[in-house]
């Protein structure tokens, strides 16, 4: 399945379903193109998450931490943690991601593999992510052929490719059952209630003093602190979240431009078209002809 546009709910957890109840794993089959502003948000799911670069270079945030993927590159994204992935210095840039539910690791709950080598590295605030290369990278990769293609005793193969993925990387101490510092915890429960905040009201006139009041700080350390996790200011996100709630009227509506400018937030279309045409190179309606007109269906 390919997926380039994320469905989250405010609070930035994946809406989408991965896999089914009687075998959850999904894999996802990723083009990020710099012309066409593709990259996947910031969001976070249940799931665990492996991932391998196919092609070009990616960059990925998990949490305050940013690292550069190369072709090559696998990447491991603990449950619950907050990532994004965009191209870097390239045009274009081919992800495998695949999710899977810890449940399919240890068993069923209440096994003895769920108790040792499961849920201690993935429930209550564990470490973040690990960077996977060489042999465990390539296991990844292995797996997403093996998703991809679906021959006979496929889920057999794949359970057995991500036990020995799971398994190498406890053996290597690459993950640990150490928790976060409870400042980096209390770190991310703010940045998701901040995002909360800007997801739920981005329509309306958000100031600092209203985004750091919701969170309790002032304004010098709310514009700090945001920067410092997502890496760019309060308002540029904001700018950039409306920016990319219009692509997603332009994709999926046939409204005018007028009506999704005032739709999200911007004081005029003006003003929209501006930012627009600086945000991805192109004015709305040129966007839209270029990158997002209807395809004809074949039945």
């Amino acid at each position: 399945m390919a997926l380039t546009h994320i469905k989250v709910a405010k609070d930035l957890q994946e809406l989408t379903l991965h896999g089914s109840n009687a075998f959850p794993v999904a894999l996802y089959e990723t083009y990020l193109r710099l012309d066409r502003r593709d990259f996947l948000p910031l969001h976070w799911h249940k799931e665990i998450q492996f991932v391998y670069v196919v092609s070009g270079r990616v960059k990925y945030r998990v949490g305050a931490d940013v690292l550069v993927l190369e072709e090559g590159d696998g990447l491991f994204v603990n449950a619950a943690c907050l990532h994004e992935a965009q191209p870097y210095n390239v045009e274009q840039s081919k992800l495998f991601c695949i999710n899977v539910d810890p449940k399919l690791l240890g068993g069923h709950e209440g096994s003895i593999l769920t108790a040792k080598y499961v849920s201690p590295y993935v429930e209550n605030n564990r470490l973040p992510f690990v960077k996977l290369s060489g042999e465990l990278a390539q296991a990844v990769e292995r797996t997403a052929q093996l998703l991809k293609d679906r021959n006979a005793y496929f889920e057999i193969q794949v359970w057995r490719t991500l036990l020995l993925i799971w398994e190498s990387i406890l053996i290597q101490s690459k993950l640990t059952v150490e928790t976060m510092q409870s400042s980096i915890i209390v770190q991310h429960e703010r940045a998701k209630e901040m995002l909360d905040f800007i997801h739920c009201h981005y329509q309306e006139k958000i100031t600092l003093e209203m985004l750091a009041a919701h969170v309790f700080i002032s304004r010098a350390e709310c514009s700090r602190f945001f920067k410092k996790i997502v890496g760019i200011t309060p308002f540029t996100y904001l700018l950039h979240y409306r920016l990319r709630k219009s692509i997603e009227l332009l994709r999926d509506s046939e409204h005018s431009i007028t009506f999704i400018a005032s739709i999200t937030g911007f004081s005029t279309v003006s003003y929209y078209i501006e930012r627009f045409k600086e945000y991805t190179g192109y004015s709305p309606h040129v966007y839209r002809k270029k990158f997002l007109a209807k395809q004809p269906t074949v039945e």
